[in-house]
């Protein structure tokens, strides 16, 4: 079993079907190192009382160079249960 699940909610589907290919497949990269690891190096902790977010950027698109900003919001897992990444909004932009 993995140790980390992520969770995308429902509202934010038709923003990622506006994403180019490129895009799409950077956010799947990105979403794919979230579940090895939901604290890299990279990403940043954004000041919130009583709950874990976090923010981080994708590799720039191969078709048209945009990165995608994530903002996160880490669950640990529980004994039984993997923890959970709750995406909470995505930014896409040049």
């Amino acid at each position: 079993m993995t140790r980390w699940a992520v969770e995308i909610p429902r509202r934010l589907y038709h923003e990622i079907a506006r994403l180019s290919p490129g895009g799409r497949r950077a956010l799947h990269d990105a979403l794919a190192a979230l579940a090895e690891d939901p604290r890299p190096a990279e990403s940043r902790t954004e000041p919130v009382r009583s709950a874990e977010l976090r923010r981080v950027a994708t590799a720039p698109a191969s078709d048209n160079g945009m990165t995608i900003t994530l903002l996160y919001r880490v669950h640990e897992p529980a004994p039984g249960r993997p923890g959970r990444v709750e995406i909470i909004f995505l930014v896409a932009g040049p």
